[in-house]
């Protein structure tokens, strides 16, 4: 799915929706895939389901072997779904989650605007809600490096500097350097 096909989604599913933010949460949390798979830890595993049936079933098995599992457009996590009253199956009907997603950044929305008086400040803090949970890569090498929405308290120039500062170096034992999460394939011939 790409961005014009995201707001014609919510369009259809959640008219008069506020376009812009929700579609930079969601290319933030899964770059537009709908069955995309999260499964919550230590060091969060994105999941890319090929299929429906295979996006429920693997979230299915995480959530009874006791993972926390976020799901979807917006990676809706287990407390989200609950608020929004959707399963796990209709987590992945993209047009039921964007509804949802809609129903639960407007009520995020009002709560923030009612503790904040610049408005904008309040859409800021309503953003930062649903991306800060999301910590994992992203499926695409493309926004794998793109900055991370950051709390609106932090300077803007102190958080994108940290984004443009060096990663730091992994162990010395760790060959490949899979704590970098880049790696680069090398053969002779």
């Amino acid at each position: 799915m790409d961005p014009a096909a995201f707001a014609a989604l919510l369009e259809r599913c959640a008219p008069g929706a506020a376009v812009e933010p929700l579609t930079a949460i969601v290319r933030q949390a899964s770059t537009f895939e709908p069955l995309l798979i999260t499964l919550e830890g230590r060091k969060p595993i994105p999941i890319q389901a090929m299929s429906l049936e295979e996006g429920v079933q693997l979230a299915t098995e995480a959530t009874v072997a006791g993972q926390s599992v976020r799901i979807g457009l917006a990676q809706l996590g287990p407390e989200d779904r609950k608020q929004a009253g959707l399963t796990i199956s209709a987590s992945f009907d993209a047009c039921r989650h964007v509804a949802a997603f809609h129903m639960l950044y407007q009520a995020r929305l009002q709560a923030a605007r009612a503790n904040a008086r610049d408005p904008e400040k309040a859409a800021l803090t309503t953003i930062v809600s649903f991306v800060e949970k999301r910590s994992a890569p992203t499926p695409h090498a493309a926004t794998r490096n793109a900055p991370a929405l950051a709390p609106a308290e932090e300077p803007a120039t102190e958080r994108f500097a940290a984004t443009l500062s060096p990663a730091k170096e992994g162990p010395a034992w760790d060959v490949y350097r899979s704590s970098r999460g880049a790696s680069i394939f090398v053969y002779e011939r």
